[in-house]
């Protein structure tokens, strides 16, 4: 049904398929061209084919996970809705897009899907794009656009009445303001999109800003209530099977107790972020993890298991063609190596996001 081909269609007789699977092979679903660009969905699609039943996705897990992954209902045939259909497939596109790195081209998809609504006199779709290209911006630091978009689509929800889009250009101007270090501002709209989000009863809003207040108060180190923010946001994230959330959360949570120098519960918060990563196939924060788990060791004085961990990172970095963060992980077994199994200095922290 998503490759349009069957499964191992290199294969011509039902007992040769019968075969791979029997010998436990399933198809590589990131070798499909289109497929692949939607990782979430071939992480979840090869942990249903799991060989040991047991050890399989149940359905409670499959609908969880699918209810992330970027998706548009099928045209139809309905032609009067074309204008719609195609507004919404252009902005799944791009959210793909931009998920993946390609952010100009999930700039282009939006712009596009812009004019379109514009043009159609759609004007909750075009607030909506507006909050689209402002997280856009942000992800390119180019501020001022961003501010202007998100700042424009705010005034138009307002405008029509979305509160729900009111939130959503508060929760992103909050984001844009913490990465400009304007934290009294940033707190302000963190805050008014909380109060909106709870009247709503929307709990991924309001884990979001959560998230973003915990941001603040750990910029401020203000740690205790940066945890408490943290903490309550990972919990919701969890209830609500918002994997990507809760394990960026485990993320800050992990920074913020190596800062403290409470190394156990920065690896437990390291290690459950990885899982996490790993399990919904996101591969660059999988490495980030992989990368911090090595400094953890590091620290510790635990070269053997840093080694390992910069290693595995590395490995994935050269995997994705990221080149500089390669060669900091080569750095850091070059300078294991060296020492042996000697504790070390503290080194200075890691220059990652």
């Amino acid at each position: 049904i998503m490759t349009n081909q069957v499964p191992f269609p290199e294969l011509d007789s039902e007992s040769a398929i019968t075969l791979k699977v029997i010998q436990g092979e399933v198809p590589v679903t990131r070798e499909d061209t289109q497929l692949s660009q939607v990782v979430r969905l071939c992480s979840l699609m090869n942990d249903c084919w799991v060989f040991n039943p047991r050890s399989r996705a149940n359905i409670a897990r499959c609908i969880s996970d699918i209810k992330w992954v970027p998706s548009v209902p099928p045209l139809g045939g309905k032609h009067s809705e074309s204008k719609t259909t195609s507004t919404k497939l252009l902005i799944e596109m791009g959210r793909i897009h931009k998920k993946n790195g390609s952010v100009q081209k999930a700039i282009s998809l939006f712009e596009h899907a812009l004019s379109i609504a514009t043009s159609a006199g759609d004007q909750k779709t075009g607030a909506k794009l507006l909050v689209q290209l402002g997280k856009a911006y942000i992800s390119t630091s180019k501020e001022v656009e961003a501010e202007q978009f998100l700042t424009r689509a705010q005034e138009l929800f307002t405008q029509i009445g979305d509160a729900s889009g009111q939130a959503n250009a508060a929760l992103y101007l909050a984001d844009l303001y913490r990465q400009q270090s304007k934290l009294a501002q940033a707190e302000e709209f963190y805050n008014s999109a909380r109060e909106i989000y709870s009247r709503l009863n929307h709990e991924h809003g309001q884990a979001l800003t959560l998230h973003g207040l915990g941001s603040i108060f750990d910029q401020r180190s203000q740690y205790l209530e940066a945890e408490t923010f943290y903490t309550e946001a990972q919990r919701i994230f969890a209830r609500i099977g918002y994997g990507t959330g809760q394990a960026d959360t485990l993320k800050r949570l992990g920074k913020l107790f190596l800062g403290c120098a409470n190394y156990i519960k920065a690896e437990e918060s390291y290690s459950q972020a990885l899982d996490i990563y790993s399990r919904i196939g996101n591969t660059l924060d999988r490495a980030s993890m992989l990368y911090y788990l090595g400094y953890l060791y590091y620290v510790q004085g635990f070269n053997v298991k840093a080694i390992s961990s910069f290693a595995d990172a590395r490995s994935v970095y050269f995997q994705n063609g990221n080149s500089k963060a390669e060669r900091r992980c080569s750095h850091w077994l070059d300078k294991l190596l060296e020492q042996g199994h000697s504790p070390p200095a503290p080194p200075p922290s890691p220059h990652l996001k």
